[in-house]
């Protein structure tokens, strides 16, 4: 069993882990890929982008989600019975023209109006902080770096 990018989405991680390990079969794998957040930095740093990470913060504590799942992963794989378990680190680079240089406008577009549901931010401000973060990602002298993910796999005992 493998899935990505899914434990850093729900409440409770635990039990879906949980949950995992009892389907797989004796011997079998179960391989998470998770992330451990911030979504991205950037250098120079932006006070937009700060502000909007602690909005991404507050949401996600109001909504039970562990934006830093990744680095817990393998121990929630060996607390739930998992043997021989490993794991790998991955952080990207994401230069003017990669695909997921504007993943953190992409996360924003679609997160945004419950930041302003939640009243974590109102939308005038939110609109101007999304400008910002534009501007910044779109200028060629702007240094991206992805979040760190994780990898991590386990077997189950035969």
């Amino acid at each position: 069993m493998t899935a990505r990018l899914v434990l850093v989405n729900v409440p409770n991680p635990d039990e879906l882990v949980g949950e995992a390990v009892s389907i797989a079969k004796p011997g079998g794998a179960v391989a998470f890929h998770e992330a451990a957040w911030p979504l991205h930095t950037t250098d120079p740093p932006l006070d937009a982008w700060d502000r909007l990470y602690a909005n991404f913060q507050a949401y996600a504590e109001v909504n039970g989600i562990d934006l830093f799942i990744g680095r817990r992963v393998p121990r929630l794989l060996r607390d739930h019975g998992l043997e021989d378990i490993r794991s790998n680190t991955i952080t990207q680079v994401y230069p003017l023209g990669h695909g997921r240089r504007m993943l953190g406008m992409d996360v924003i577009e679609n997160l945004g109006g419950r930041f302003v549901e939640h009243e974590l931010v109102d939308a005038d401000e939110l609109t101007t902080l999304k400008a910002e973060l534009r501007r910044h990602l779109e200028d060629p002298d702007t240094f991206v770096i992805s979040c760190l993910f994780v990898q991590a796999w386990g077997r189950r005992p035969r």
